[in-house]
């Protein structure tokens, strides 16, 4: 095979491809750009939906979390574990993609704009909650069930599209020398579908005629149909490029080589369930990912919820005292485009530290942003009063500072999460065997993923319900936890670069 050209630099960082690779990397970043478009767009709806309904709140997310989000991920791993076993992964791809999209067109289409029939009435939640007052922020979860479901299942995208339906295929066909090209830049040209989800969510209420129910809220209707209708194109298109990969991309001997190379090392035989389980607590290795990946739930979890409470007391109507959803949407739309630039601009400038300065470097540099503008913002709220006076000056309120600056924490949290996070913990299941990719994977992404931010909520009821009437001591607390977990990150990085570099040997002296 002749030597392969060299790159120049804005090729290295741009596009790092040569061209015979195109054929594979294009449709892969197309797949990204859509998981990462529907992902955006049903995170919002979500949030927007549960949060603002009449007589609900941001405390009621975990309780979303820890009572319906975890216990559906563990009956998916569950289900996903056996359909490995009975499914060839093609179907299997399927399997996993066909739910969640006729899901999201029939709860634009037909579930939502039917919510009256389905949900309880507001007056009713509002009876509940007087009638038992200590359940006040479990009562919307049930009393709104379809919401708590469409909840749950974009919970689950986040975790299934993203960890399933890409990396998971990704790691298939897809090699450690063309990883350490592939991986960052992936990031950067699919993060244009954070942007143009951003951009969809922020004028999709300009675009659509306001109409006002009789409550005096805003119908979101119009928005819900316009949002599940472009989710339930992006999942035909992945699907469809998966379809087109396999049967045009990977049936070429070229590309199919390191795929069928990895099938034939795959020297386990399948296990049952209880065996998969018994196998993943023998291993160290996937220990420490599931430690970086439950860090990063409970910690993002404890930040967001404290905001997006925020962001919904901004978004009350005077008038009315209830929340307005599509306004609540608009703004997201602000996080979801700085985070979309941010993380692109991030790979543009740093994707060369993962080749000079290695994987444990890299993989570090998440926990430590996320430490530090964690910390500062929920500093900024335990010291709220005393920006008065500053507040005053900008002819703004301090509450709506709190909500930019909690913007600007999420922004640059998730775009170092999507830029050095994401690709080094998918890099660090390269060298594993095959069962541990298909069932440690799913296991740890999913589980451990949900299991993270059901963490956070635990976390935070308990602190919310320890200290109710003092926002200062919960907002303190909030802050230990972050440091805590934050150091636990930390260490499980130094712990697993350690086993990477020798899993990555033991393949190479193996000529694997």
């Amino acid at each position: 095979m002749a030597p392969l050209p060299e790159m120049g630099k804005w090729q290295k960082r741009l596009w790092p491809v040569y061209p015979h690779e195109n054929k594979k990397f294009i449709p892969m970043v197309v797949i990204m750009f859509w998981v990462l478009f529907n992902y955006t767009i049903v995170r919002n709806i979500k949030d927007s939906l549960l949060v603002n309904a009449p007589y609900s709140s941001a405390h009621v997310l975990p309780w979303a979390k820890i009572l319906v989000v975890t216990p559906a991920s563990i009956l998916f791993v569950l289900l996903y574990a056996k359909l490995s076993n009975l499914f060839s992964k093609d179907k299997l791809y399927y399997c996993v993609l066909i739910p969640f999209v006729l899901f999201f067109f029939l709860f634009g289409f037909v579930i939502y704009p039917a919510r009256a029939f389905f949900n309880a009435t507001p007056e009713t939640i509002h009876a509940w909650q007087q009638a038992f007052p200590s359940l006040k922020d479990v009562i919307p979860m049930i009393g709104y069930w379809t919401f708590t479901l469409f909840y749950a299942m974009a919970e689950l995208w986040g975790n299934i599209g993203a960890a399933i339906l890409f990396w998971q295929f990704a790691n298939e066909i897809t090699p450690t020398s063309e990883a350490k090209r592939f991986y960052p830049i992936f990031g950067f040209w699919s993060n244009l579908g954070l942007v143009s989800a951003g951009l969809l969510l922020r004028y999709a209420e300009p675009l659509l005629s306001v109409v006002r129910l009789p409550t005096g809220e805003k119908d979101f209707t119009g928005q819900a149909m316009l949002l599940c209708g472009c989710v339930t194109a992006g999942g035909f298109f992945i699907g469809m490029m998966y379809w087109w990969m396999k049967k045009h991309v990977l049936s070429d001997p070229q590309y199919a080589e390191s795929a069928e190379t990895k099938s034939k090392k795959a020297s386990k035989p399948k296990l049952s369930i209880g065996e998969s389980i018994k196998f993943l607590m023998k291993s160290k290795y996937l220990g420490y990912i599931t430690v970086l990946v439950l860090a990063y739930g409970i910690t993002i979890n404890v930040v967001e919820v404290s905001w997006k409470d925020s962001l919904g007391e901004y978004f009350r109507d005077p008038v009315t005292g209830l929340r307005n959803a599509a306004a609540y949407g608009a703004f997201t739309g602000n996080l979801f485009i700085s985070t979309g630039i941010l993380t692109m601009v991030l790979i543009l400038f740093s994707q060369n530290i993962l080749r000079i300065f290695g994987w444990k470097f890299s993989a570090v540099i998440t926990p430590w942003v996320t430490l530090i503008t964690g910390g500062l913002f929920f500093a900024f709220l335990v010291f709220q009063d005393s920006m008065m006076g500053i507040a005053a000056l900008l002819d703004m309120t301090p509450l709506y500072i709190a909500i930019w600056f909690g913007l600007a924490q999420n922004a640059i949290t998730k775009a170092s999460k999507y830029a050095l996070f994401d690709p080094t913990k998918e890099m660090a299941y390269i060298p594993l065997d095959e069962e541990s990719k298909v069932k440690g994977k799913a296991a740890i992404d999913v589980v451990g993923g949900r299991a993270g931010k059901a963490g956070g909520g635990v976390l935070n009821i308990f602190f919310h319900k320890l200290f109710p009437a003092s926002a200062g001591a919960f907002f303190s607390s909030m802050g230990v936890v972050l440091i805590v977990f934050c150091s636990a990150w930390i260490w499980a990085v130094g712990s697993l670069s350690k086993l990477y570099h020798e899993k990555l040997k033991e393949n190479e002296d193996s000529g694997n």
